[in-house]
């Protein structure tokens, strides 16, 4: 008894169950593949915007697309691998596909409208692995080629342990399998005995690269092996029925046996019947012959009276018949001026029709030639703006450690590439780059220069270390002495009067006098820090730490030095410089840009023939 065992994912192959059951033929559907969706970005359903072919290889690539992108382009023309896959096209987005003929994907590489694809935007909707001989092809055909992978198959179970051992319980006898991965999952086992068994079954396939690939890696018999027209529910039933009634013709005719001929049968022998004469018999033969001899003479005098009749009806005939033919002549001649003018009529309808044709096709490759090459100068203009800019960030990195900058013209470069083909691994690079940059630390430049700015300003107001004079000591008043003895006194007391009057001489109590500072040295100190600072600016501009660091400790030696350190002008100049040598100053970090290398890579493979 046939037993068949469908291993098509959940959800498939609900029709042929049907037809099955109604067949009273007897089945256990055991899915061996479970089929996941794989979600998209924005960045990789974008070629489908500007696709000028769309291809679909299966059902399931239909369907995990149409659940994350809901309507397709209109210019796009579509292809499907066989009829299902363009009825799920219709169904899905409400527009027809081409199928060939050869559902497959030879037969798919076949059709005349993907001869010729140079230049043209072509994507491919499929799963992940599989066969790459569409995307070989197309490219070889000069299409411009991008790949949306959308699902991927994957076996339920780690080993077909569990699927084989039920299938032996149920006797199973014959399984449908509709991929190479079905096939592969089944016999994913290590056991000779599950192995054994598996070689004598029978297997229902779907196409003829399954077929080749069952009898290559598993040896199993051209003989057991039965091919479907196609992937359909209907195909593989009708395949199916084939093999069945193939079976049973085979067994009725091993169950003939020879027959004996049979006999003929035997007829039976007649008895000869006795003639008996009666009368009544003797009397109607005299009256019927009496009858015939009257009869006899009134056709010869009819025949007599009507020759001359006869004679005229046969001209008339004779008139009728050629005037029949005349007839026949004409109409024959009508029809045949008919066809003519039918047939020059067509003729120059086809000829207009041509024409008008080849006018149309003129005009559209002549319209179709102006637009692609108003988009490959639309193109290499971008491209060329891209290199230039990458080249500004780069500069802006290595050399200038412009971080925010760089990112920033990256940022555009990425603008720029987004409208062109197969862009993917160059946007996924400039991501990268973009968020690295923007992760980098950033010494607040700005917020120091404007602080040394401010320092700069207050220099002409700080106090030098001046000379703190003592109080002048007040002298006695110069009187005379009367006294003989104090000559000398009175000498100097006179002396000092008559001095004083010229010279106005103060006497203070201090040992040692430090020497004081003219304008001028005090414009030269204030100056020299002016100059520390300012140096601390020009390297912090420069990015150059050492040079900012030793100018602000030589500004506050200087400032220790000449100026009132305990005024609150200069007690404040010297916190701050403190402060500003504190700061975590880092400007030799190396970043290197992965999107470089990718970049170059893709302009080779975009300028290559």
């Amino acid at each position: 008894m046939t037993k068949i065992a469908i291993t098509r994912p959940s959800g498939k192959g609900e029709q042929l169950k049907a037809q099955l059951k109604q067949h009273q033929i007897a089945y256990l559907h055991t899915p061996v593949l479970s089929l996941t969706s794989i979600t998209l970005d924005a960045q990789q359903l974008a070629p489908l915007d500007n696709a000028d072919v769309i291809i679909f290889i299966s059902q399931d690539a239909v369907q995990s697309l149409a659940e994350q992108y809901s309507t397709l382009p209109a210019h796009a023309k579509l292809f499907a691998v066989g009829e299902q896959t363009a009825q799920a096209i219709e169904a899905h987005f409400s527009r027809k596909a081409d199928f060939p003929q050869q559902q497959d994907s030879e037969g798919l590489l076949a059709l005349k409208a993907l001869q010729d694809l140079d230049a043209k935007q072509c994507v491919l909707v499929k799963g992940k692995g599989g066969r790459t001989l569409i995307a070989k092809t197309c490219k070889s055909r000069g299409a411009i080629l991008n790949q949306c992978v959308v699902y991927e198959r994957a076996a339920l179970e780690e080993t077909a342990d569990g699927w084989l051992d039920h299938w032996r319980e149920q006797q199973i006898t014959a399984i449908v399998l509709s991929s190479n991965a079905a096939i592969d999952a089944v016999f994913n086992t290590q056991s000779e005995q599950h192995l054994d068994w598996l070689k004598q079954r029978d297997f229902y396939l779907v196409s003829q690269r399954s077929c080749d690939y069952l009898q290559q890696e598993y040896q199993i018999a051209e003989t057991q092996i039965y091919l479907a027209d196609g992937a359909s529910d209907d195909a593989v039933f009708s395949c199916i029925k084939s093999s069945q009634k193939q079976q049973v013709s085979t067994m009725s005719e091993e169950q003939k046996q020879p027959t004996a001929a049979s006999e003929k049968p035997s007829v039976p022998e007649t008895k000869p019947m006795k003639q008996k004469i009666s009368k009544v018999g003797v009397l109607a033969l005299l009256i019927a012959t009496a009858t015939g001899v009257m009869t006899t003479g009134l056709i010869v005098h009819g025949q007599q009276i009507s020759d001359k009749t006869y004679a005229a009806l046969d001209a008339l005939k004779t008139e009728n018949s050629a005037l029949k033919n005349e007839l026949k002549q004409s109409q024959q001649n009508l029809a045949a001026l008919q066809s003519e003018q039918s047939r020059v009529s067509q003729a120059v309808n086809q000829s207009l029709s041509s024409q008008a044709a080849q006018l149309q096709e003129s005009f559209a490759a002549q319209l179709d030639s102006k637009l692609r090459q108003a988009d490959q100068q639309l193109s290499g203009a971008a491209i060329n703006e891209a290199v230039y800019l990458h080249r500004l960030a780069v500069f802006k990195v290595a050399a200038e450690q412009d971080y925010q900058g760089g990112a920033a013209v990256l940022k555009r470069v990425h603008d720029v590439l987004l409208a062109q083909s197969n862009n993917t691994e160059v946007l996924k690079a400039l991501a990268d780059d973009i968020a690295l940059l923007n992760a980098q630390p950033q010494p607040a430049v700005e917020s120091i220069y404007l602080e040394l700015h401010g320092l700069l300003n207050q220099v002409d107001a700080l106090p030098l270390v001046t000379l703190q004079l003592p109080e002048t000591r007040q002298q006695a008043p110069a009187e005379l002495s009367t006294e003989v003895s104090d000559w000398q006194t009175n000498l100097k007391r006179t002396w000092q009067g008559l001095v004083d009057d010229f010279i106005k001489i103060r006497e203070r109590d201090v040992t040692v006098v430090d020497p004081l500072l003219d304008a001028q040295e005090q414009q030269l100190l204030k100056a020299q820090l002016r100059g520390y600072l300012s140096q601390a600016q020009t390297a912090l501009m420069d990015k150059q730490a050492s040079v900012f660091f030793t100018a602000l400790k030589q500004a506050q030696q200087h400032l220790e030095a000449y100026f009132a350190a305990d005024k609150a002008e200069v007690k404040a100049m010297q916190s701050a410089l403190i402060e500003l040598q504190q700061q975590p100053l880092q400007f030799s970090r190396k970043v290197q840009l992965s999107s470089e290398q990718v970049l170059k890579s893709w302009l080779a493979e975009e300028v290559a023939p």
